[in-house]
């Protein structure tokens, strides 16, 4: 059998994974060709993801095996995989250096007119159509560096529409989920591609000479953290040495959890706070059945 689901994750630090292309010093992101958003590979999250079910369990060899197929071996075989994942994309991106209506800085969310519609398009929803006006969830004018954006309050269809699916994770159900509901604007996507020169996070590092002088070693270029990403996922049961009920608890106690992607872990990049909107068992339990004892 086989089901589809999806997932989002919330970024509680900047996300790194490389891409093609580094120019020099600047380590560069990986980006979509059709849009040049960053994103992060279904490949990254899957492996991540594989290595956190396997170092968290006693059997978690075994059970990573059983999900993600058996690693590749000398001979160059690979084992069948029984869980999949797609790449997972942006949907809101943090703005930080806007101001709202003369009121001093905002903190608001930024998507656009395509995120929003593959969003509902994976959900098997019928993809909203927006006005080309900036539209939020609060009118007024906005700033951004030199930008000044003129936006109309959302109609309900549209609020709607910008709506994630199922269930926050529970530890963002307070403030973050309240915040993120008073606080979102949905642009056109060639006033989005223009904000995003401003709304990726980026860290200069230095190296200290034996003189004791600085020199610009290298700079970083990353996602930054209080982004939302959705991606598709599922399984695909196979028909020898399938999954279990307790395969399925698992990876979902890590999908649901704070897991890293990307690169850069060892100063504390990519850790993401997980959720799902399916979290039923694709598995039948088996009922035990004892006969006289």
């Amino acid at each position: 059998m086989s089901d589809f689901r999806v997932g989002y994750m919330y970024s509680l630090a900047p996300v790194h994974c490389g891409g093609e292309g580094d120019l020099g010093n600047i380590l560069e992101i990986v980006r979509e060709t059709h849009t040049n958003y960053p994103y992060i590979p279904g490949s990254s999250l899957r492996g991540t993801l594989r290595e956190t079910v396997v170092n968290g369990d006693p059997d978690g060899k075994k059970i990573g095996d059983r999900l993600f197929g058996k690693e590749l071996d000398p001979s160059g075989q690979m084992g069948v995989h029984q869980v999949w994942f797609g790449d997972a994309r942006l949907l809101w991106v943090p703005m930080r250096t806007m101001s709202f209506t003369g009121a001093g800085d905002a903190f608001t969310w930024v998507s656009c007119h395509s995120l929003i519609r593959d969003h509902a398009l994976l959900h098997r929803k019928k993809a909203p159509t927006f006005r080309r006006q900036p539209v939020g969830t609060r009118g007024g004018r906005y700033s951004v560096a030199d930008a000044r954006l003129e936006v109309v309050a959302m109609t309900p269809e549209e609020k709607a529409a910008t709506e994630l699916t199922g269930n926050w994770s529970t530890v963002l159900q307070g403030d973050v989920k309240t915040t993120w509901e008073n606080n979102r604007l949905v642009l056109a996507d060639s006033d989005f591609e223009v904000l995003m020169e401003h709304a990726l996070w980026t860290q200069i590092r230095n190296k200290i000479q034996e003189s004791g002088s600085a020199e610009v070693f290298w700079t970083d270029v990353c996602i930054p953290r209080d982004t939302i990403f959705y991606f598709p996922w599922g399984y695909k049961i196979a028909k020898q040495n399938p999954i279990t009920s307790d395969d399925h608890s698992i990876l979902l106690e890590t999908l649901q959890g704070l897991f890293q992607v990307g690169g850069q872990a060892n100063v504390g990049r990519g850790w993401v706070q997980g959720w799902v909107t399916n979290s039923t068992s694709p598995v039948l339990k088996a009922e035990t059945v004892v006969v006289g004892e």
